[in-house]
């Protein structure tokens, strides 16, 4: 009996595991934001409760690097739900029961590259 309960327990924390790894936010930031056209799309499940963001970047073509702009102005906010900075890059948190989508703008730019604005609005679907 107690083998059974055990294996019962495994297999429904993997379950959870699981379910939780499919419901994961993805996405990208797409292209245009050096032109101010940026636009980024992510989808969610209600149950991720947020939807992590990295920071678009700036690209070096000659090195072939990526530099994240990571000074971030909100330029507009989403209609439902909020925002947040972090060190590792935008929270975007829905409104509780909010199902659909939700766009906010953004401007970001980068000490290691001065002069360089990075701009544009990012949508995240919440399914």
């Amino acid at each position: 009996m107690r083998v059974l309960i055990t294996m019962i327990t495994f297999v429904a924390a993997g379950y959870a595991a699981l379910s939780s790894a499919q419901a994961a936010c993805t996405g990208t930031n797409g292209r245009g934001w050096g032109t101010g056209n940026g636009a980024g799309q992510f989808g969610m499940s209600m149950a991720d409760k947020t939807c992590r963001i990295s920071f678009p970047g700036v690209i070096n073509e000659t090195a072939k690097t990526r530099i994240p702009a990571t000074q971030v102005t909100v330029t507009r906010a989403p209609g439902s739900g909020k925002v947040a900075v972090t060190r590792s890059g935008l929270t975007y948190t829905p409104n509780k029961g909010f199902q659909g989508s939700d766009t906010f703008c953004t401007s970001n730019t980068t000490p290691k590259v001065p002069g360089v604005t990075l701009s544009g609005c990012i949508t995240v679907t919440v399914r």
